[in-house]
């Protein structure tokens, strides 16, 4: 079964748009979902979450109908020959054992909920009536699962999310600085279909990037350039320089340049139907070669990353010795859209 990692957006915000089944859903609360050891997960709570994953896929399932004339929850997902549907259910369940093995270990690290904790919860739980009203908060869709089981499975996640972070927070993290650095450009990206006017010249493609060039290299800024040339728009990007997977031109232009540098480069876009190739100019300015924002960022990120890998080793570890799960049928033969 997949294990989905705990994320902060199951506290501070679950956003989706509920689309449920007109069934009576009142008795779900006394049927068992799933267990976990002599734990029991009611089914009022699995629907709920189920629901929400739901409507996070609602743009692919009209993609789907539109573009494939095909329902999307009973389309293969690429996973094991699974339906869509069938993922999200184990998704869904995958998440519920997660949480529950972290709360086995609430014991070991500092899980009290303190009032900030616990006016996050019900700010969500009112956010989302306010947002959503019977779109999520009806009997057709949950049945009469309650606000207070509601904040009450919040409560659970918040825990395990706070033995998620202890876990993490007992890496030892090791980053040189030389990892660190990284540059920043800002860049205008301009192509034949890219036209503007130089006073009543219309302008496009290789000459408008000559003229962006120039402008620059006498001082002018792209915010200025902007309000000149009013079609235009431009990109700020920071690049880590000791990166082994980032191949593009843009990279490695930039990372040869100074500050307040200013330099071109020709590029090819593919079209996807007809197989042309066009040119696309990139007008670049070097706005930090040593830009210390985007080093601290880089470092967070690959602190980050090293903190991931000791919950993954650690979390293996507590899966070995992890009660018995059981997911029902009550929960496996609830219906998607699409699904009989």
């Amino acid at each position: 079964m997949k294990r989905i990692k705990p994320m902060l957006a199951l506290l501070l915000a679950i956003l989706f748009l509920l689309a449920g089944c007109g069934a009576n859903k009142n008795n779900y609360g006394k049927t068992v979902a799933a267990t976990y050891g002599d734990r029991t997960i009611y089914l009022d709570e699995a629907n709920f979450w189920l629901r929400a994953g739901e409507a996070s896929y609602s743009m692919y399932e009209q993609l789907y109908a539109q573009y494939y004339g095909i329902d999307f929850w009973t389309a293969e997902s690429g996973r094991r020959a699974q339906t869509f549907a069938d993922s999200l259910k184990e998704d869904v369940m995958a998440e519920i054992r997660q949480m529950n093995i972290l709360l086995d270990h609430a014991s070991e690290y500092n899980t009290e909920l303190s009032d900030e904790d616990l006016a996050k919860i019900d700010k969500a739980i009112a956010d989302m009536k306010s947002n959503y009203g019977t779109a999520l908060f009806s009997e057709s869709v949950i049945g009469n699962y309650s606000d207070e089981s509601l904040k009450q499975s919040l409560i659970n996640r918040t825990k395990a999310l706070k033995v998620w972070h202890g876990v993490r927070e007992q890496a030892a993290t090791s980053v040189a600085d030389e990892e660190c650095k990284s540059f920043t450009l800002k860049f205008f990206r301009v192509n034949d279909e890219s036209k503007t006017k130089d006073g009543e010249t219309e302008i496009s493609g290789k000459d408008l990037a000559d003229l962006l060039e120039r402008e620059l290299s006498t001082g002018k800024s792209f915010e200025e350039l902007t309000k000149t040339f009013s079609e235009l728009n431009f990109q700020t990007q920071s690049f880590r320089r000791s990166s082994t997977d980032d191949t593009s031109q843009l990279f490695t232009t930039g990372q040869y340049m100074e500050d307040g540098q200013v330099k071109q480069f020709m590029d090819t876009t593919t079209d996807s139907s007809s197989g042309a190739s066009t040119p696309v100019y990139y007008v670049v300015l070097c706005v930090s070669a040593d830009d210390p924002i985007a080093a601290k960022n880089v470092r967070a990120k690959l602190e980050s990353e090293q903190k991931e890998a000791h919950f993954d080793k650690v979390f293996v570890e507590w899966q070995k010795a992890a009660k018995k799960f059981s997911v029902k049928s009550a929960f496996t033969s609830l219906p998607l859209p699409g699904e009989k």
